[in-house]
């Protein structure tokens, strides 16, 4: 049986939220303890507008999904419900469980009077693609990151040398075919 609870077991979440993080990537697993770390998505969990609820298979906790109140766009007042996260154990996916999580999205974006339901997917990732894209989600934006220090970097302004040495060739072509021309003229 899929049960997608409405009280959330901290613990229980920290434990999942370990296990959804990407292998070899740096994240707060490696800054926090683990004790910290439930306390610190109790705090996450606890702001205005932030909601998760835990799915159960057979009693186990095997999936979560971290959901958000806000706008679709900052510049639009209708309502909307992002799914921030959204996790389902290896071994518990393909039976149900995720569409429990959605159909729970579902019921809490219909109780705060939301039109619609947004989840960025990573561009990699085909399955999540295809999951989503079957319960009727459409791409809407593509979301881009960079780091502060690199967008930084990519605007101070760098010698535009490519650049000059295009107009530089671009004016010896005229230049030459000018004096072509007149060579011409003046042999005719």
């Amino acid at each position: 049986m899929i049960d997608a609870e409405e009280s959330v077991d901290i613990e229980s979440l920290a434990e999942l939220w370990v296990e959804s993080r990407p292998v070899g990537r740096v994240s707060a697993v490696g800054r926090v303890e683990r004790s910290g770390l439930a306390q610190s998505l109790g705090r996450a969990i606890a702001r205005d507008g932030v909601k998760a609820f835990l799915a159960a298979l057979d009693g186990q906790d095997v999936g979560f999904v971290v959901l958000s109140r806000g706008p679709l766009l900052p510049l639009l007042d209708e309502p909307s419900v992002a799914i921030e996260h959204l996790f389902v154990h290896e071994e518990a996916r393909r039976q149900g469980v995720g569409r429990a999580l959605i159909a729970r999205a579902t019921t809490f974006a219909e109780q705060g009077g939301a039109s619609q339901i947004s989840t960025s997917v990573p561009a990699a990732g085909r399955d999540g693609q295809r999951f989503f894209a079957r319960l009727g989600f459409t791409p809407f934006v593509v979301r881009r990151v960079a780091s502060v220090a690199a967008v930084r970097r990519r605007l101070v302004p760098e010698p535009c040398l490519a650049r000059d040495a295009t107009v530089l060739r671009r004016r010896s072509l005229r230049a030459r075919s000018m004096a072509g021309a007149l060579r011409a003229r003046s042999s005719a």
